[in-house]
């Protein structure tokens, strides 16, 4: 008798136990539907209020305050529901599904703080984006002359300049009038979000920092590292053979075998590479005499002379892929030019503009046809079949797995479109003129808009984390400069010590941005690439008549529908999921990267033996502490 009660109170109990099981479920439902529901009105308000600005240009008053009020809207609406989300996180109840959903929340940020700590988070850091926009140089040839800005007007001084003292002048100006200048502002920085951090729940800053991969702060940091080990020797050879350049421009004086090279003479080299049309008239080619074809020019000759007809034959190309057509009406009905193209031309870009829990999608585009815009067309359509394909997922899944993610798709459909075998298919390139001389100059530029920034966009997130960490001391500038020599081989082209503050120059425009992010997604176009063109044949390891930079992805059916599905998942699943589905592999991994540019890899060992230049750098001794200096 006694045995039938307490089997009969267990009953009750498990009854009770599943009918609150139940109830809670279904109150997690409602919950995550009214959260997708109230953010997707939200979020669509915004960025119709923001494609206003951008087809209308930012004299939309109208416009513009409805963007500052949504903004804020948004953010007091995830402050209001932060509690609930807390609890049902907490108790761990729903399906994976829903657990996901809730992991996918925005965390309120910086709006943990209180007001009057938010209110000097949106003081110290437009105040050092305002340095950077707005900060005057006088000129090197006279200095009456006091309303310089960086970018563009002493951009275009440096790039036309051979006068070694006047680029010393600006690199030292610059840093004069923004460093210290900025430190108050960036110390505040550090402290407010160290606190917002811990208010949001995090153990340590670094783990908020990395919160959008998925990756806890170790996990994060280590892969992040392991791409510098791998990228080393390739980029060690290419910083030789830049040094050596240099050495042949400037004297082996500013040069000096086997130390690092000069910060502001490096950066003109490179940034040089970001001059076009006509680059080899900026840089020193492997081939000079053959240069680089003018895609530019192809264009026109092919008959492509607006944004429209550039569109079309893009779309086409997504279309040889598998991929749904575009219907005729999507560029009357759906597609504007942006605003202001007088004052902005260098920022004039095609975008793709998704609303949430409706099928729409919007576009804006730059008028300008030219060789960035044509390949940049393909990274806005990427966008345009991303948003579409996931569509409808609700709006917490309504994003790409990581920030950045959609931009290695868009990047690598780009650097498919690029590939000579196709230009030549397009008849944009003349059949038959792409020769190994040709390949390996368009490598070498390539190169030196990517190899030589990843160190870079390294050494500015690796340098935050470890300040917001307190890994590393704001005031040790020289610890700023081992870092950024260890890693990129540059120095400081004066003596610098731990009372000047050299970091934020980099840092200034958003401070708060992360690079790590934009690591992975470089390295992932990459991979992306490598396997695509692996599957279909068009790249065959070891094979010179299939090398991977060469590879042509057009007519390739069986990518689109892969595509398509990884891309309809959205932020449904993690990362390393969706990488599985479209690559058989679930970590990114820099194998892609390195094949692409294994050609350029052989060229430089071989010209570098050939050139007798030292490769590797010693450490800098251009940075004292305070007690050293004379």
């Amino acid at each position: 008798m006694k045995s039938l009660l307490v089997f009969t109170l267990l009953l009750q109990w498990h009854a009770h136990a599943t009918h609150s099981a139940e109830n809670s479920t279904a109150i997690l439902m409602k919950f995550l539907a009214n959260v997708n529901q109230n953010l997707a009105a939200l979020y669509n308000r915004e960025v119709l209020a923001n494609w206003q600005l951008e087809i209308k240009g930012p004299n939309d008053l109208y416009a513009l305050l409805q963007s500052e009020l949504v903004s804020e809207e948004i953010m007091n609406y995830l402050q209001s529901i932060s509690a609930q989300t807390s609890k049902y996180k907490r108790l761990k109840i729903g399906d994976s599904e829903q657990q996901r959903e809730l992991a996918q929340i925005p965390e309120t940020g910086y709006e943990a703080l209180s007001s009057t700590d938010l209110k000097l988070m949106y003081i110290v850091t437009t105040n050092m984006g305002d340095i950077y926009k707005k900060t005057k140089l006088c000129a090197y040839h006279d200095r009456r002359q006091c309303n310089l800005t960086l970018i563009p007007a002493v951009q275009n001084i440096l790039h036309n300049s051979n006068d070694v003292a006047e680029i010393e002048y600006y690199w030292l100006e610059w840093r004069r009038k923004t460093g210290m200048a900025a430190k108050q502002d960036f110390v505040t920085f550090v402290d407010l979000y160290r606190k917002a951090a811990q208010l949001n729940g995090f153990t340590k800053p670094s783990e908020f920092w990395y919160k959008d991969l998925e990756e806890d702060s170790v996990q994060a940091a280590t892969l992040i590292k392991s791409f510098m080990q791998r990228l080393q020797p390739l980029y060690q050879q290419f910083h030789a053979h830049v040094r050596g350049q240099q050495r042949k421009m400037y004297g082996e004086e500013l040069i000096p075998r086997g130390k690092p090279f000069p910060q502001n003479l490096a950066e003109i080299f490179i940034g040089n590479a970001y001059r076009r049309p006509d680059p080899e008239w900026f840089i020193e080619f492997p081939y000079p005499a053959i240069g680089m074809p003018n895609i530019t020019a192809g264009l026109l000759r092919r008959g492509l002379t607006n944004a429209q007809r550039v569109f079309w034959n893009v779309a086409d190309y997504f279309r040889s892929l598998g991929m749904p057509q575009i219907e005729d009406t999507f560029w009357t009905q759906h597609a504007r030019p942006k605003a202001d193209l007088e004052e902005e031309d260098m920022r004039c870009w095609h975008k793709a503009w998704k609303f949430y829990g409706i099928e729409r999608v919007n576009f804006s585009y730059c008028p300008i046809v030219d060789e960035d815009r044509f390949f940049n067309m393909y990274e806005a359509l990427t966008d345009v079949y991303y948003y579409r394909a996931y569509e409808k997922q609700p709006t917490l899944f309504a994003e790409e797995p990581f920030p950045n993610f959609s931009d290695a798709l868009g990047k690598m459909f780009s650097m498919a479109a690029s590939s000579p075998r196709y230009l030549e298919k397009l008849k944009i390139l003349e059949r038959g003129v792409t020769s190994n001389e040709q390949r390996i100059n368009r490598l070498y530029w390539q190169g030196l808009r990517t190899i030589f920034l990843l160190p870079v966009f390294y050494v500015l997130d690796r340098y935050r984390v470890d300040v917001l960490d307190g890994d590393l001391n704001i005031n040790d500038n020289c610890d700023y400069w081992q870092l950024t020599t260890d890693f990129t081989g540059a120095e400081p082209p004066v003596n610098r010590s731990n009372g000047d503050f050299d970091a934020p120059a980099k840092l200034l425009v958003e401070v708060d941005d992360q690079y790590t992010s934009q690591i992975m997604s470089t390295v992932l176009q990459y991979q992306f690439y490598k396997h695509f063109c692996h599957i279909t044949g068009q790249y065959k390891p070891n094979d010179p008549n299939y090398p991977l930079d060469l590879c042509d992805l057009s007519n390739q059916r069986k990518i689109g529908p892969l595509v398509m599905q990884a891309m309809s998942l959205g932020s449904s699943k993690s990362y390393k999921d969706i990488l599985e589905i479209m690559t058989n592999e679930r970590a990114i991994s820099m194998d892609g990267l390195l094949a692409y540019f294994q050609p350029l890899y052989d060229w430089l060992v071989e010209q570098n033996r050939i050139d007798g230049v030292e490769i590797g750098w010693e450490p800098t001794t251009k940075c004292w502490e305070d007690s050293d200096v004379e």
